[in-house]
């Protein structure tokens, strides 16, 4: 990697002469990588799709002579002074994502190697004791990637806090109050200054490389210093639009669209934003928009072929659909779906047996539709671990968050509750354990133990998590000799990582491989109603069958609460009796299917 020695580089210059630099170098040399160390006067830096009216308090920046200008790669908008330094790294490789990612963990590795405790964190950020000294954007050019990094040693943060003005929806989504929280100065944590860390991660990254500019380079840098520094690259991207949607993505960033509709069809579009560009967006997605009528079905039918996660990183469809039309509408709940949940004698005796005994079950936690029908038969699935889980699926009403210290009592409460509602079978299942080093698999064995030495009579089913895929510790477990023992799939391969949280399709499928293999009879079930397709229905079951497990359930999605996943159909009772139908012919010993199935409905009569 050779460094990039400017002429006259002891004067400080405007933001897009270094941004000239770096474009220039990345078009003109590609025989090796490229780094340069750079400071500016106070500038507020905006991303190449951010609007200043949401990003900057131009009030301020006029009164207190701070620059506003934009460069070309995403990302957010950053304040820069001389107490913050700007590293310029010009990759050969063409995929950014993997010089984005190698870079920012070397300059992460750099501060460690000066006893500066500072950890990636997120898509882009450098930590330091939980605030931020240091971020990065990219953009590509052919067969080159271009990256800024910032990095906050010495910065005025009084001025980084009024002359940005971030939304409030992004804050919240951090839980951050202000921007002056976000973030520190590197100065606080080492006695080295600012030139001397300068001069240090130079020769940490290139070395006595160089390349020193030739005086023709500098002119035609000059030339593209002229459009970076032009009021209509920098202010050109504030137009008014008819129609504005705002929404912040886990993962992606936040995304403004500005759509400009005659008729209801789009005659213009630009999205603003924090997200990163992988790809060319006017052409690939802007302008296939345009002259579409302004409907989630027109729009759906324009994103069929177009794979946005290449263009804005982590984006999906679905979301672009979120942001342009609000959530899916509301699928109407069917006849056949309505419950009555009025309580009786008998369900009230078994809500009382399991409130005496502290007791967590599924039925509740996970808003069991069958709950009413299988407590009058004194029947319940008892859930262990405690009531919070460590993960988040978005189809789970399950409590999650850090959970509290195991209950060393809870085996024995489960046995005791198991022997008061006189249970001949019992299923077991649990929350994800994931901050536990064996994930909750010794209290599994414990509570079989405890249910066997208070109720030898009873049959014990277990609906097992997939504790990380670690085998030897599925198959302790099953030395506890259950009858059945569960894992469910949830989903199809395709809807997995939208559906759950942490669990990969692959791994639950090694779950029933490894049960099977410990000659322990295997159950699994999945969800319908979820956005599936009838072959991805099929397929799941080959897969499944394809473990040794030869049971299986489906029912229907129903969504618990207005923050989970949408139900995007209702399956009739006929569909889930041709799938129990197909299942059969296909190999299944048992099959329940319908619109109510659930887990452990019925478990008992298989």
């Amino acid at each position: 990697m050779k460094y990039i020695l400017i002429p006259d580089a002891g004067s400080i210059r405007q933001l897009p002469f270094y941004f000239a630099i770096e474009e220039y170098v990345a078009r003109r040399y590609n025989d090796d990588d490229y780094f340069m160390g750079w400071r500016v006067n106070p500038t507020v830096m905006l991303g190449r799709n951010q609007l200043i009216e949401n990003e900057v308090n131009t009030d301020y920046c006029h009164e207190q002579n701070i620059d506003i200008f934009r460069r070309k790669s995403g990302g957010g908008c950053i304040y820069a002074d001389t107490g913050c330094i700007q590293f310029s790294y010009i990759s050969r490789t063409s995929n950014a994502n993997e010089a984005f990612v190698q870079y920012m963990q070397r300059m992460a590795d750099i501060l460690h190697s000066l006893h500066i405790n500072a950890e990636l964190s997120g898509r882009n950020d450098i930590i330091l004791d939980g605030a931020k000294v240091s971020g990065c954007a990219f953009y590509q050019l052919t067969n080159r990637s271009v990256l800024h990094n910032s990095v906050l040693f010495d910065t005025q943060l009084d001025h980084l806090s009024h002359a940005l003005t971030p939304s409030k929806e992004k804050l919240q989504s951090k839980g951050i109050e202000s921007v002056r929280q976000r973030v520190t100065n590197i100065a606080q944590h080492t006695q080295i200054d600012i030139i001397a860390f300068m001069d240090y991660v130079r020769q940490e990254m290139c070395g006595n490389e160089t390349l020193e500019l030739t005086e023709e380079d500098m002119r035609n840098i000059s030339e593209i210093e002229k459009e970076l520094a032009s009021h209509d690259f920098v202010y050109g991207k504030n137009p008014k639009y008819s129609v504005v949607r705002k929404h912040r993505f886990e993962g992606v960033g936040t995304i403004e669209a500005r759509i400009e509709l005659k008729n209801n069809v789009i005659s213009g579009i630009d999205m603003a934003g924090d997200y990163f560009l992988l790809g060319d967006i006017d052409h690939d997605l802007l302008k296939p928009l345009k002259g579409k009528e302004f409907t989630r079905e027109s729009v759906s039918e324009v994103l069929k072929d177009i794979d946005l996660s290449t263009i804005i990183r982590g984006l999906q469809a679905r979301q672009l659909l979120r942001l342009l039309f609000g959530r899916e509408p509301h699928v109407m709940k069917p006849e056949w779906l309505k419950i009555d949940l009025t309580s009786k004698k008998s369900t009230g005796e078994t809500a009382g047996i399991l409130a005496k005994h502290h007791m967590n079950t599924i039925c509740t936690s996970g808003l069991c539709p069958n709950r009413a029908e299988c407590w009058m038969a004194r029947t319940a699935t008892l859930m262990i671990g405690g009531d919070i889980c460590t993960r988040k699926c978005r189809f789970c009403n399950t409590l999650s968050g850090k959970p509290r210290r195991l209950d060393e009592k809870e085996p024995q409460r489960v046995a005791e509750s198991i022997k008061a509602l006189a249970l001949r079978y019992a299923v077991i299942t649990s929350v994800d354990r994931d901050d536990l080093p064996d994930y909750g698999a010794e209290h599994w064995i414990k509570t079989i133990e405890a249910i066997r030495k208070e109720n030898p009579e009873t049959k014990i089913e277990l609906l097992i998590p997939d504790f990380m895929g670690r085998a030897e510790l599925i198959h302790k477990v099953m030395e506890t000799h259950p009858h059945v023992a569960g894992h469910n799939m949830e989903t199809v391969r395709r809807l997995t990582p939208t559906v759950r949280s942490v669990a990969k399709y692959d791994r639950s499928l090694d779950v029933l491989r490894e049960i099977t293999r410990c000659g322990i009879t295997a159950k699994t079930g999945f969800m319908l109603g979820l956005g599936e397709t009838h072959e991805e229905i099929l397929e799941t079951m080959d897969d499944i069958l394809a473990t040794g497990c030869k049971r299986l359930t489906l029912g229907q999605y129903l969504q618990p609460t207005a923050h989970h996943l949408p139900v995007m159909a209702y399956i009739t009772p006929e569909q889930f009796a041709e799938y129990k139908r197909i299942a059969l012919a296909k190999g299944f010993k048992h099959v329940v299917s319908g619109p109510l199935v659930r887990s452990s409905y019925h478990a008992a009569e298989s």
